[in-house]
Parts: structure tokens; C-alpha cells; sequence
């Protein structure tokens, strides 16, 4: 754009010469040809079209090539005509623009530019043509027109300067005016600028040596024989020297000029060298700094991916995890932490836990980061923060992290919220110590009295109370009801639906929890009711099934509203699963309990009733068999006496199940009785014995009683001979056709008795089971009783302070042993 401005200038100072008639703007020296006004305005075309190819390639704008394609055209038109006029002979345009320029060229082309000058701009018109075309082919003949007609000039700026005749034509028309060759030159250096990736300008701005070389001397190689020439050239024009003398200094100043141009190149030549050495050095040394840049790149990369690793663990871990710095700013949280402070890691990351936690909190903080800063080791404490649904336990492992010079700069720690497990462990050993309670509970309403009160001293509710539901009458009933502060309330009767739309919910098994009856859509069309007969404003229900059927709910409420927690929920329903099966079995072993009591009632009453008329009955047989005594003759006094045996062993026989019977029942209830007398043993056994020989002689098992002197201790008379009838008619029973021996002596204090038989012997199982009420070691098929025998004789061993034990085996036969203190 400068140059193109520049011919702008030249060519509208040659007009304006014209135009003032000043020689000096149109010829620039005396006695030279001026630049005539075609071709200022040819070359005026060319350096519009140059700048505004240059304007477009700026604001990078294809379609502003137009009007220089239409400016270089009109030059190029204007410039071929000359030439015309020159090869025809013919005259298109007379006197052109000024009069006086009709006489500065001879006829017959007055006007007109130099045949010369029309060839050389016909070149920088082809050129500015081709440069503001966008084809490549077009841009093609840029060069070589452009350094054509530079060339050209330049070399007619030579002649010109040097007075050489040769250069300048043999007449005007074959000359160039100095102003036209120095506009063409600038012309042609333009076009060749606007081409840069090709041809002279490439090479002068190339980046290697050679591009180096050609720009340092091409300027000295054009300047220097220019400026010779032109200081000779003025010297000759002040007459100080002829011709001849300064064409021989040009000469000698040219070799001169040659020999340090030369030089100077050598110079270059080694400044190259040196800047390529020192390029080389720059460019390794540049390549290490990328390299190194690089690696660092890559390494803060890579330290940012493994921070943004790290952060995406800590993230997605469990645990809080966080890092203050030594003055306790946090410098690394993850998102458990911000959730458990409420802020946004943006906000919490170089701020003081103080500015975010309590006081309290903080305190107790900061002194365990102490103890981890001073002893340089990792503690493991146990650390508390009010979180907004209550507060919260966290088991926190502190350690220091080390700076650069090994103190403890840094606290880092690792804390694992074990509220939930601690609230576990809380009502685990609430629930176990409120069954280890319970468990010494029979009565099923004290049960769930001392259960429903337990719980509403933990929760900190108003009342609780286990409901039973009457469906028949449409009614709930309270069995026993805690109220804080009261006394508890027996049996309580309310209506069915009095926790209003609850009722569907607890039929299906749901857990009702409601934080304030006003709100609740289940009861807020009730809450004045509620609210104001039953002072609940808030409460909890846990329905409980018999057989798959709703029939009790276990209750809590409170005056206020509350919020009731998830822990305080999971430990209401965990009381009422409990509670609920020891109720149960409670009152079923209640109702067992009644049942067992009505048939020992039932069985004391039918043996009293059995006995009473069995008493005058064998009263009136011995009155029988005394009449048959005394007429020993009578010819049915045989067949009667026999009839008497069985019916007297029969009687007998019923008469003991009876009093067993009654035994059982008074063992039962605890209401078997014993008078103590002075009782021989050895006496009672003998007596037993004479009264049970027939029987053993019947079955043919002889009764031996071993006993070397008598025996005496405080006993009752009747139990004992009760004892000794119980074992000897057992021994008669399972072990007949052998010896029965039966032993009695003393041993520490104690006596000693033992009846041993050689039956068909008990099972080793068996030996505790048959002490048992109503049990028996064989099948009832083969040997009869009631099972009551054995059973009565521990029970009045024991009312004794004795024992009684078994050594038997099958086939071996049985020997039951009493020991007995003498109670002296």
C-alpha cells in the first residue's frame, strides 16, 4: 500500500507539473524527459488497482478484486494503444489532457508517452491484471511481468543516471522519463509484494541462509552502484571532473565497491554461520524448554487427573474425608463432609471449621488435631456433630501428614458415621435387658405394663399401651397404659375408630407414624376430638396379629406435637415384635396354668368322691368275711371266701389308685403334709412285707429283708409304709417268679433302704423320666397303673430332705435306693 501510495504521488506531481508548467515536478533533473500526462494516468490506474487488491487481501474480502481488475484492464487498454499508435502510425488520441505536452515528443505523436515507457507499463498493467484475478493460473504471470518491467525501468533508471546514451534510446521516443521508471519500478516491487509465496520476493523472505544472504546483499548489491553513479554523475554536473575521469573513479570505486562488497559478504556469510550455530544452540535449547514444558504439562496433567482420581474416590467413599492445613483452614473435603456441614465445597475449601460448626463442636476438634500435631502419631477417637435429623457419631482416624522438613504440617482423617451402629448397639441392649425383665413375668398384663412403660420412659412419650380390639362390640380395650407422671390405668375402653382414617392401614399391617394430628390427612378431619378427649397430638401404632387376624396394636403418643426419628420408629416396632409373642405365651400359659388347675381340682374332687364310698364298702366285705368265719361249715362259706379275696384286692387295689390320685393333686399344689413321729423303719418294712405275702406268693416271688437291727428316725408312719407299698408292688409287678430282697441299714446319718428285684429291668434313658407324673417305662398294654406310683414316692422322699435313685438295665432287673435322713 506505501508504494502504491508513493506512485500515486509521483504521477500526480508530474500532472500537477503540467498543469503550473514546473519542469522540476515532471523531470525531477534538467535537461531530462519529463513524464508525459498518458502515462501518469496509466500508471495512476496501476497503483489504484494495487491498492485495492491490497485493501481486499486486509479485510480478506474476494470481491473487492473487481474494480482492480477493471483498473488494471483500463491501464493495460491505455498503454496497448500507445503501442499501436507507435506500430501503425495512426493518432487515437490529439493533444491529450494538456496543450504544451503536444510538443514535448516529435511528430507524428505529440502526447504521447515514450515507445519505452509504453512498453514497460504494458508490464506492470499485465501485472497488476494478474494479481487481482484469484485463480492460481492467473497469478501465475505476476512474477515474471512484474520483475520484467521493474527490471526494465531499473535499468532505464540506470541510463538515466549514469548519462548513459545506450540505456536511454536513440531518440525520445525509445527513452523513459526518470519520475515514469522510478513509478514503474515501485509498480512492479508492489505487484511482486502482493505475491509473496512466489518468485523474488519468496526467495528474499525465506527463512534459511540463502534467504538471509539474498537479503542482506541484494539491498547493498542495488544501493551501492546507484549511489556511486549518482555522486560522479553530480560531480560531472558541477564540472569538477570530465567525463572521462569519473567514469575511470566509477571504475576504480566499483572494484572497491566489489572487493568489500565481498568482504562484507565473507562477513555475512560468517554471521550466518554464527546465527545458524547460535539457532541451532537457540533451537535445542528451545526444544528442551518445550520438552521440559512439555513433561511438565504432562506431569501437572497428569497430577490433575490423579488429584481429580483422587477426589472422585474420596467422593464416592462412605467415610468423611478431609485435610487442614497447619493453622486448621480445610484444604481437601469430600462430598461426605459437605453434606454433613451443609455447604458447598466451594465454600467450605480454605475456611476455618469454625465459621461453619458449633463452638462446642469445634472445640473438641481441634483438640484432637492437637494431640495429632504434638505426638506426630494417628488417633483413633470417637468424635459427635448435630446433623439435621439429630446428632450423630462418627469414629474418626486422625494422622498427621509431614511437610518437606519433617514436622507434622497437616492433619488428615478419616471419619466413619457409626451413629446407626451405636443406635443399634443402644437398642440391642435395651431390648435385651427389657426381655431379660419380662422373662421373670408370668401374669400377661403385668408384662406388657412393665413393657409399654419401659418404652415410654426411652422415647420420652406421654403414654403408651398395649390395645386389645374387641371386633364383637366394635371396641379397643387397654390392658395396662404408662402415663408419665400418672398412675397406670387399668382396662380403658375407647371406640373402635377413634384414630380415624388409621384404621384401613393398621388392618393390613402398617406401621403408623404420625408427627402431629392437625396436618395428618388421617386424623386432621378428627384433631379437635382427639386433640381434646384423649390429649394426643402425636403418636405411634404397631398393629399385632393372632392367626393372621388384627387383634392388638402396641401405642405411644404425646400431648405435642414431635417428630417421631427412624431410630425411635425401628425401636418402637422391635418392643411390639417382642413384646407381643411373650404376651402370647403369657397368657397361654395362663390359660394352661387354669386348665391344669381345674383338672387337679377336678381330680382331688372325683377322688374324694371315689373314696367316700369305697371306705364303708370294704367295711361291709371284712363284715362278710367275719360272718363266713364263723360258720365255717356252710356249704357256700367256700365259694363266698373266695369271692371276698378278689373283691377285698380289688377294693384295695382302687382304694390305692384313689389315694394316689389325691396325692398327685396335693403334690401339684403343693399341699402334701407329713407329721413326724419316731418311726422303725426295719419295723414298717416287715409289716409291709406280712401284708403283701399272699400277693407274692401268688406270683411266686419271695420277699427277703435283710436288716440287722432296727432303724429309727422322725418320719410319718403312713408315708413311709406309703414308700415301701409303692416300690414292693412295683418290684411284685415287672419282676415276679424271683427273689425280692429288700435291704434297710445306716449310713452317715441316714437311712438307708433298697429294694432290689431281678425283673425285666429300665433303659438308662429312662431312669429320671419315670419319676415323672403319669409316666411309665413300658407300654400300659402290658403292665397296668397310672403312672403315679414312683412320682408320689420321690415327692414324699423329698418332703423328708432324702433322695430316691434307680440302678437298673434291661434284663438285669431294678434296684431302687432311698436315702433318708434320720432327722434326729
Amino acid at each position: 500500500m506505501v508504494l502504491g501510495v508513493a506512485v500515486v504521488i509521483v504521477s500526480i506531481g508530474a500532472l500537477a507539473g503540467w498543469a503550473l508548467d514546473d519542469p522540476r515536478l515532471r523531470t525531477w533533473l534538467p535537461r531530462h524527459q519529463p513524464m508525459m500526462p498518458v502515462t501518469a494516468v496509466a500508471l495512476i490506474l496501476q497503483a489504484l488497482a494495487v491498492l485495492s487488491v491490497s485493501a481486499a487481501r486486509q479485510r480478506k474480502n474476494a470481491s473487492s478484486s473487481l474494480p482492480a481488475s477493471a483498473l488494471a484492464a483500463a491501464s493495460f487498454v491505455i498503454t496497448l494503444s500507445t503501442l499501436v499508435e507507435y506500430a501503425t502510425g495512426k493518432v487515437f488520441f490529439d493533444r491529450l489532457l494538456f496543450e504544451s505536452a503536444a510538443h514535448a515528443m516529435p511528430a507524428p505523436f505529440p502526447g504521447r508517452m515514450s515507445l519505452y515507457t509504453a512498453v514497460v507499463a504494458n508490464f506492470t498493467a499485465l501485472a497488476c491484471l494478474s494479481v487481482s484475478r484469484g485463480s492460481r493460473r492467473a497469478r501465475a504471470l505476476t512474477t515474471p511481468c512484474a520483475a520484467i518491467g521493474g527490471l526494465l525501468a531499473l535499468l532505464s533508471l540506470l541510463g538515466q543516471v549514469h548519462g548513459a546514451r545506450v540505456l536511454l534510446g536513440v531518440t525520445r521516443m525509445s527513452g523513459m522519463a526518470i519520475p515514469s521508471a522510478v513509478a514503474t519500478l515501485l509498480i512492479g516491487i508492489s505487484c511482486l509484494a502482493l505475491t509473496p509465496e512466489r518468485g523474488i520476493l519468496a526467495a528474499l523472505l525465506r527463512g534459511g541462509s540463502s534467504g538471509v544472504l539474498l537479503r542482506r546483499l541484494l539491498l547493498v548489491a542495488t544501493v551501492l552502484p546507484l549511489g556511486l553513479a549518482v555522486l560522479l554523475r553530480l560531480g560531472n554536473y558541477a564540472e569538477l571532473y570530465s567525463l572521462t575521469f569519473s567514469f575511470s573513479v566509477f571504475v576504480l570505486l566499483t572494484l572497491v565497491a566489489f572487493h568489500v562488497l565481498a568482504y562484507l559478504a565473507a562477513g555475512v556469510v560468517a554471521r550466518i554461520e554464527e546465527d545458524r550455530v547460535e539457532r541451532a544452540v537457540l533451537v535445542a535449547a528451545r526444544a528442551q524448554v518445550t520438552a521440559e514444558r512439555d513433561r511438565a504439562r504432562a506431569f501437572a496433567e497428569a497430577l490433575r487427573q490423579h488429584q481429580a482420581q483422587l477426589q472422585a474416590i474420596a467422593d464416592h467413599a462412605p467415610a468423611a474425608i478431609y485435610i487442614k492445613d497447619a493453622e486448621g483452614r480445610l484444604v481437601l473435603v469430600n462430598r461426605t463432609v459437605e453434606l454433613a456441614y451443609g455447604k458447598p465445597r466451594e465454600e467450605l475449601l480454605g475456611a476455618f471449621e469454625r465459621d461453619v460448626l458449633p463452638r462446642e463442636t469445634v472445640a473438641v476438634f481441634h483438640a484432637h488435631d492437637a494431640i495429632v500435631r504434638e505426638h506426630g502419631l494417628p488417633v483413633e477417637v470417637e468424635e459427635s456433630l448435630v446433623l439435621p435429623d439429630g446428632l450423630h457419631t462418627y469414629l474418626s482416624i486422625k494422622f498427621p501428614l509431614p511437610s518437606p522438613d519433617g514436622a507434622p504440617a497437616m492433619v488428615a482423617g478419616i471419619s466413619t458415621d457409626i451413629t446407626e451402629k451405636k443406635r443399634f448397639e443402644e437398642r440391642r441392649e435395651f431390648l435385651l435387658a427389657l426381655q431379660s425383665e419380662l422373662l421373670h413375668y408370668e401374669d400377661p398384663a403385668t408384662l406388657a405394663r412393665l413393657a409399654v412403660t419401659r418404652l415410654g420412659e426411652r422415647i420420652g412419650a406421654r403414654g403408651a399401651g398395649l390395645v386389645l380390639v374387641d371386633h364383637a362390640a366394635q371396641e379397643v380395650v387397654h390392658v395396662r397404659e404408662y402415663e408419665y407422671g400418672r398412675k397406670p390405668l387399668d382396662a380403658d375402653r375407647f371406640p373402635l375408630d377413634v384414630w380415624g382414617g388409621t384404621l384401613a392401614e393398621i388392618h393390613e399391617g402398617h406401621v403408623i407414624v404420625i408427627h402431629d394430628t392437625r396436618t395428618d390427612p388421617r386424623m386432621s378431619a378428627d384433631h379437635e376430638r382427639i386433640r381434646g378427649w384423649y390429649g394426643v397430638a402425636a403418636i405411634l401404632m404397631v398393629p399385632l396379629f393372632r392367626n393372621g387376624a388384627w387383634v392388638a396394636y402396641l401405642s405411644a403418643y404425646t400431648a405435642t406435637p414431635r417428630r417421631w426419628s427412624d431410630d425411635e420408629v425401628k425401636l418402637f416396632q422391635a418392643v411390639a415384635n417382642m413384646t407381643w409373642p411373650l404376651y402370647e405365651n403369657a397368657r397361654l400359659v395362663a390359660l394352661l396354668r387354669d386348665a391344669v388347675q381345674a383338672r387337679d381340682d377336678f381330680l382331688s374332687i372325683a377322688s374324694h368322691e371315689l373314696k367316700t364310698p369305697l371306705t364303708p364298702l370294704l367295711l361291709r366285705l371284712e363284715s362278710l368275711e367275719r360272718a363266713t368265719a364263723a360258720q365255717p361249715d356252710a356249704p357256700y362259706v367256700r365259694t363266698v371266701k373266695s369271692v371276698l379275696d378278689v373283691a377285698k384286692r380289688q377294693m384295695r387295689r382302687l382304694t390305692d389308685l384313689t389315694t394316689d390320685l389325691l396325692d398327685a393333686t396335693r403334690i401339684q399344689a403343693g399341699k402334701l403334709s407329713v407329721e413326724r413321729e419316731e418311726v422303725d423303719l426295719v419295723e414298717v418294712v416287715r409289716d409291709v412285707c406280712q401284708r403283701f405275702a399272699p400277693d407274692a406268693a401268688r406270683v411266686h416271688a419271695p420277699l427277703l429283708v435283710d436288716a440287722a437291727a432296727p432303724v429309727v428316725g422322725l418320719w410319718d408312719r403312713l408315708r413311709i409304709e406309703q414308700v415301701v407299698d409303692n416300690l414292693l408292688s412295683n418290684a411284685l409287678k415287672y419282676g415276679p417268679g424271683k427273689p425280692i430282697r429288700m435291704e434297710v441299714c445306716v449310713a452317715a446319718e441316714s437311712a438307708v433302704f433298697t429294694v432290689r428285684d431281678q425283673g425285666i429291668g429300665i433303659r438308662a434313658e429312662d431312669h429320671e423320666r419315670i419319676f415323672g407324673r403319669f409316666e411309665r417305662a413300658v407300654s400300659e398294654r402290658s403292665y397296668g397303673g397310672l403312672g403315679l406310683g414312683l412320682h408320689i414316692v420321690r415327692a414324699i422322699v423329698q418332703a423328708f430332705g432324702g433322695t430316691i435313685c434307680v440302678h437298673s438295665a434291661p434284663g438285669e432287673g431294678a434296684a431302687f435306693t432311698v436315702t433318708l435322713p434320720l432327722g434326729r
